[in-house]
């Protein structure tokens, strides 16, 4: 086994170790060389705090073996791409999120995560002006050498990428299933082979993975992560793009939106993000001008200085109008309203993990609990549904209380 073929394997060990999710491999991987040096030193992982003793000795007993090996040989028949954690490729961006990927899957030109990325997502049923503005957006960026990174949905996804095939900096196309779903979204196929002979297609899920709901989020992080900024061109005020662009701000990453004619539902949830402190936009050299810290490019005026200092305020305070909010302590509620008597495993285990803890990301809920992350975000939409759980941005949960 080569070492590309080594980290790879050892990376998909880590993933599914049970116990372990994105918060905990990001710490594990980053502690050691490699992810093959960080598996074999699993023994040691409780005393270092990266994971529990419960996570590291079903590390050191191989419980992930099976899973691991079925998806090693699918995505080697399949013929994908693979960027392990330490690989020249793997974008440094990613590696600095809290939930990273351990590996990533591609169909094109990896080399164009090396390009400055500019997120840009909209809704899936837009109108022409949306589709309008994306397309001149994505094609100005892009012949500007700026990558543009989507989430291959219908509407405003699929318009930017094409429109961004026309430049330099072509597109990137993140999935939330797996890379051999190519019926996904319907009608799509044309525009994957596009991407795929100019641009580039991404995926962190194994082979096979379907278009499960609770999957676009953690793809909605990928696209966030990889983009010095995002950019929302036409949102409702219940559009997922919403997502994609609160995960962007948590990251540090600049959030801009375009207004839109105003009374318009289509463009609301673009508003509500502009009063919340989003950069408005309009042009492609509005967005330049909204990332050039990020860039590089050297000011023109002599006020460049003050403009930075203009711009880190402006940011500071967008992350407080936009972040995560955290309730103190205090003033959380104490009283749980689901009868724990009631329920069966794992319903009562993800509850059990909630009870003391309060909010908990997903992938520490499945620790917690005892069971793969996969099944935690399973069975906790149906919580969600039957309002035992309360989710908050970023896929967080707590149980509901009164």
């Amino acid at each position: 086994m080569s070492s590309l073929q080594e980290e790879y394997f050892a990376c998909l060990a880590l993933r599914y170790t049970p116990g372990l999710g994105p918060k905990s491999w990001g710490p594990i991987l980053r502690h050691y060389d490699t992810a093959y040096e960080g598996l074999k030193d699993a023994a040691n992982w409780h005393s270092l705090a990266l994971a529990s003793e419960k996570s590291a000795a079903a590390a050191i007993s191989e419980l992930w073996r099976s899973k691991a090996e079925k998806e090693y040989r699918d995505s080697v028949r399949l013929g994908f791409g693979i960027l392990p954690w330490t690989h020249p490729l793997f974008p440094t961006l990613l590696k600095e999120l809290p939930d990273p990927p351990t590996c990533l899957y591609y169909l094109g030109d990896p080399g164009l995560l090396s390009n400055p990325a500019v997120g840009i997502v909209g809704a899936r049923n837009s109108g022409p002006l949306g589709l309008e503005y994306a397309t001149g957006i994505s094609k100005n960026l892009s012949r500007n050498g700026v990558t543009i990174v989507s989430g291959f949905a219908k509407g405003i996804d699929s318009c930017a990428h094409e429109a961004a095939l026309d430049g330099i900096g072509s597109t990137i196309a993140v999935l939330g299933t797996g890379l051999d779903m190519d019926f996904y979204p319907p009608d799509s196929l044309r525009l994957r082979n596009m991407v795929i002979e100019s641009g580039l297609i991404l995926s962190e899920f194994p082979p096979g993975t379907k278009p499960f709901a609770r999957n676009f989020p953690f793809r909605n992080r990928l696209i966030s992560g990889l983009s010095i900024g995002v950019l929302v061109v036409e949102a409702g005020i219940t559009s997922g793009s919403l997502i994609t662009a609160r995960l962007a701000a948590e990251q540090g990453r600049e959030v801009m939106a375009m207004p839109g004619p105003t009374g318009g539902s289509s463009f609301a949830g673009c508003l509500r993000l502009i009063k919340d402190g989003a950069a408005l936009v309009e042009t492609a050299d509005d967005v330049l001008m909204n990332i050039r810290h990020a860039l590089d490019i050297p000011g023109q005026e002599e006020g460049e200085t003050q403009q930075r200092k203009v711009y880190a305020q402006k940011k500071e305070l967008k992350s407080k109008l936009v972040s995560r909010p955290r309730p103190p302590v205090e003033e959380k509620p104490i009283v749980v309203a689901v009868d724990l008597s009631s329920l069966e495993p794992p319903e009562l285990d993800i509850a059990k993990a909630l009870e003391d803890s309060g909010k908990m990301h997903i992938d520490e809920i499945a620790r917690g609990a005892g069971i793969d992350v996969a099944v935690a975000g399973a069975v906790i939409l149906g919580m969600e549904v039957k309002g035992m759980v309360v989710r908050f941005p970023g896929m967080y949960y707590d149980l509901k209380r009164c």
